[in-house]
């Protein structure tokens, strides 16, 4: 161990005259305030330079206490969690609740085209058709060269009643498909029948669901769409039915397929079998436009319950007040609940939304009669007239007429010599 020992004194040593540590003073001291005077003159010059310097300083610091206090940032949330949680819920029939979140989660997704064709057809049965094609845009967007992205497309286009440039885009899907992908190509196929049918090319259409059940048996779009062209063309709605309970066992979690299903069995007078099917559709998507018409619809004409169809055709125009439809029926139902002016006002709501059928101007002009109000009939009258004269339906038009005479529209009929006769009859 080695310990640290003073050293000893030494004395006997002399010390210097001149000490370093003044020398050093005098000769430091002049350069200092040298120094110190030139500063002082030429401030003006150095006193940027220094609030530059100074300014960089504080600003550094500032930054460094605004990174110290910042908050720590939250975790990012994984998307495949979310479109797990989304395709649960379309798998169980909660639509509304899938594209809910496949809306939030398909920018995160761009290339998903599995999204993209699962939220346009959500948004088509929810009776969205424009943001439907717009969804459907995005799934050509995300592959171009998958056959399924171009057969909803046809289906958006179709239900968008584009129905040649949907014809065109399942052909796009038909030739994309091959004959390597039979489940695509029986789509595309099934959704080309469809749009046939509404350009009223019927054998095309039937020609077209049949060929895609032969290649795919299981196919429930076109189990669906040949119902659709035998129940409206051949009558025949046994064998309608069948396909459309086919195709409701193969995906009962659509609910456009279940709606075709109970409008049928609401055809055959069984209003309890067609509501259940609604019923079922509306507790998992309670906002459901389609179920909610037809609801209001059954309701209206086949129970004759006008407040309980009211209800439903309420709930209608609440879930989506662009809705045509359900703004007409709503006031259909008021007529029979004699609230002429609510019903007035959603004719005309209708009316406002671009409805082009006549009926629906007749029923507008109708409810302004009942009020008493025939100047305030008179556009409807004359503009639903001109529309039912176009579409040649000879009931309408008679209907029209009789409607517009008793406004003074249209000269009164002349009584013929029989009419004439009948009526002396009548009065003796």
């Amino acid at each position: 161990m080695y310990l640290r020992t003073p050293k000893r004194y030494q004395g006997g040593q002399r010390r210097s005259i001149i000490s370093l540590r003044w020398l050093w003073l005098w000769i430091l001291t002049p350069i200092i305030v040298y120094g110190g005077l030139q500063l002082y003159e030429n401030r003006e010059a150095y006193i940027p330079q220094v609030e530059s310097i100074m300014t960089n300083l504080v600003d550094q610091a500032q930054s460094s206490v605004a990174t110290v206090m910042a908050p720590t940032p939250l975790p990012t949330e994984i998307p495949t969690t979310r479109l797990a949680s989304a395709d649960a819920a379309w798998v169980r029939g909660a639509l509304e609740e899938a594209v809910a979140t496949y809306q939030e989660v398909a920018e995160a997704v761009p290339n998903d085209v599995g999204v993209h064709y699962r939220l346009t057809l959500g948004l088509l049965m929810d009776g969205q058709f424009e943001q439907a094609l717009e969804a459907a845009e995005r799934a050509v967007t995300a592959d171009p060269y998958d056959p399924n992205a171009w057969a909803i497309r046809a289906m958006a286009l179709d239900w968008n009643q584009r129905y040649g440039e949907a014809v065109a885009s399942a052909q796009r899907a038909l030739d994309l498909a091959g004959q390597d992908n039979p489940e695509a190509r029986a789509r595309a196929l099934a959704f080309m029948a469809e749009a046939y049918y509404d350009l009223e090319q019927y054998d095309r259409a039937l020609s077209s669901a049949n060929q895609a059940l032969e290649i795919n048996p299981d196919s429930y779009e076109a189990l669906r769409s040949r119902a659709l062209v035998i129940q409206n063309t051949q009558f025949d709605f046994a064998a309608a039915m069948s396909d459309l309970q086919a195709a409701y066992d193969i995906a009962p979690n659509m609910p456009y397929v279940a709606v075709d299903l109970a409008l049928i069995h609401a055809r055959d007078g069984n209003a309890d079998s067609a509501m259940a099917l609604l019923t079922e559709i509306l507790d998992l998507n309670p906002q459901n436009t389609t179920a909610l018409y037809w609801m209001g619809w059954i309701y209206l004409n086949s129970i004759g319950d006008p407040n309980q169809s009211a209800d439903y055709l309420t709930r209608c125009v609440q879930a989506n007040p662009q809705s045509i439809n359900c703004h007409y029926l709503l006031g259909r139902a008021q007529m029979r609940t004699e609230q002429y002016a609510t019903a007035a006002e959603s004719f005309k709501t209708a009316l406002d939304l671009g409805s082009t059928s006549p009926l629906h101007y007749w029923w507008a002009g109708r409810a302004q009669v009942v009020l008493g109000n025939c100047p305030a009939a008179t556009p409807f009258y004359q503009t639903g007239y001109q529309l039912a004269q176009q579409s040649g339906n000879e009931s309408l038009i008679a209907d029209y007429e009789a409607e517009m005479r008793s406004c003074g529209l249209l000269a009164p009929l002349e009584p013929t010599a029989e009419a004439t006769e009948e009526a002396t009859d009548g009065d003796v």
